[in-house]
């Protein structure tokens, strides 16, 4: 197709917009860029949808010079990026724009988008979540530098805070590599003032430990498995990285990655402490592993009807909704990953000795300093430090993400998982095939909440990566708390106590 029947799917007043807003920004002149923001708010119901996600774009990039300006504090400028942003991704990911036609206005677009969206994800802790997005960057162009670079740094910061030592030189050689790569860079849109700063953080690393590690070709084992069910669900999970592992955020799909190897660091506690961190974390873990393996069981179509299914007697409807073991085993998995954010929560209550009131524990109490109304108002005797820990601030953001009630939402598909998880645990879920949609908005049913099997499936494995990401930083966050017990603890002897690991064989 030659380049004058491209076609480009954003407006001259999108455009504008964008040039006029880095003008005022690169200016400083904080009036003209609220007057701008203002203006372009206003503006965005009217344009096309590519047109509206440039406009959220434009919004979301300067909305933190905005922020300094003008005395806005930090957490309400991520707020709007963050939401900014993903309006942005939901509108240019629509079908329309994945015609050949639109093809390089939107896979230059999708580039900026993405690394920005990173950049922000990284800003207020979300590490994990950042690497996605600066891979999904890299898959358009694998040469882009700023996502090159920026994904060095991230698996910098991944590795100076992985307790685990392999894992960490594992982490520290893709940083490595990656820095060196952006730093030589002949992406045009990758700033020198970018390739310096890249070079010079790539010699953050002692010289000797560059010499005989990071600048030698890293030897990963291979590992393979006999049982071929067991290697296809294991794959499954790699390829959509969902072990509990740190190294299954690499760029490379390695076997010898496909297990859940994480668990919590060593911690000082009294001496007549009874190990019920370990307890806690082990049953978090499990009940993820078994939500992660319903879902993949809900995933694979059957030849036939489970047997538990036969000559269970159902009545039919003209909305024609899907019954079955699978459907359920889906719901199930769901159901499960949910429950596991106020577990996490039951954790850091506990570990954090906040003092909430047992009853009153969930994932959004734990960030407050006190609970309750009119005279049952207590104070927590301790709160959460999100700001010195960032594995605490990547939770606490992800419970933003659910609770905060910004705009229609922080984050629109955590919004519609909160919807679906109210419906399923308190009131009446059908999930159908999607073909006659005319027919899911209470024609035939108007109790129900119907969902598509399709879109329960999507809401099921964005729900595996953010519980995911949540119990790695579980983890991360309390290896950061001891570190700082550990050095208020200097000088006195601190005997170690190993714990014995539970066997596999055992596991029946």
């Amino acid at each position: 197709m030659g380049e004058n029947k491209y076609i480009n799917p954003f407006s001259k007043q999108a455009e504008k917009y964008a040039l006029e807003l880095d003008e005022a920004t690169i200016s400083q002149d904080a009036i003209k860029l609220g007057a701008l923001v203002n203006e372009i708010e206003k503006r965005i119901p009217d344009d096309n949808h590519a047109s509206q996600a440039q406009m959220y774009y434009s919004i979301g990039t300067v909305y933190s010079d905005l922020a300094k300006f003008t005395g806005i504090s930090n957490e309400k400028s991520f707020q709007k990026q963050l939401y900014c942003f993903r309006k942005s991704i939901d509108l240019i990911e629509d079908d329309e724009y994945l015609d050949e036609v639109y093809s390089p206005y939107i896979k230059a677009f999708k580039l900026n988008l993405y690394t920005n969206y990173a950049n922000t994800l990284s800003s207020c802790g979300r590490k994990i979540s950042a690497i996605t997005q600066y891979r999904n960057a890299l898959r358009i162009n694998p040469c882009f530098g700023m996502a090159l670079g920026n994904l060095g740094k991230i698996y910098m910061d991944y590795g100076f805070f992985d307790f685990d030592s392999g894992h960490r030189d594992y982490l520290y050689h893709f940083s490595y590599t990656l820095l060196q790569k952006a730093s030589r860079s002949n992406d045009p849109n990758t700033y020198l003032e970018a390739k310096e700063g890249f070079q010079k953080l790539s010699q953050y690393y002692d010289s000797e430990y560059i010499r005989k590690f990071l600048s030698r070709k890293l030897n990963i084992p291979n590992y393979t498995y006999d049982d071929m069910e067991e290697k296809l669900y294991r794959e499954w999970a790699l390829q959509n990285v969902l072990f509990l592992n740190t190294l299954n955020d690499l760029p490379v799909e390695k076997m010898c990655f496909a297990n859940d190897v994480l668990h919590l660091p060593d911690m000082i506690v009294s001496i007549n402490a009874k190990p019920v961190f370990h307890g806690m974390f082990n049953q978090i873990k499990q009940e993820y592993v078994y939500a992660r393996y319903e879902c993949y069981c809900s995933l694979q179509t059957l030849e036939q009807p489970h047997f538990a299914d036969k000559e269970t007697h159902l009545i039919n409807f003209a909305d024609y909704p899907q019954y079955g073991i699978r459907i359920e085993q889906m719901k199930s998995a769901f159901k499960t990953l949910y429950g596991l954010f106020d577990k996490i929560a039951f954790f850091l209550n506990s570990y954090f000795d906040l003092g909430i009131h047992e009853r009153d524990i969930n994932f959004s109490h734990i960030w407050l300093s006190k609970f309750g109304r009119g005279n049952n108002v207590y104070k927590y005797k301790n709160n959460l430090d999100y700001k010195s820990n960032f594995a605490l601030a990547s939770l606490y953001w992800i419970s933003r993400d659910f609770y905060d009630k910004f705009e229609d939402s922080p984050n629109p598909q955590l919004k519609h998982i909160s919807i679906v998880r109210n419906a399923l645990e308190h009131k009446y879920v059908k999930v159908t095939n999607g073909w006659l949609t005319k027919r899911m908005d209470g024609e035939v049913d108007d109790l129900a909440l119907y969902i598509t099997e399709d879109e329960l499936s999507e809401l099921t494995m964005d729900l595996l990566h953010i519980v995911r990401e949540a119990i790695i930083c579980l983890s991360l966050c309390v290896h950061i708390q001891e570190e700082k017990n550990r050095k208020s603890n200097e000088g006195k002897f601190v005997p170690s106590i190993p714990l014995m690991d539970y066997d596999d064989e055992w596991k029946i």
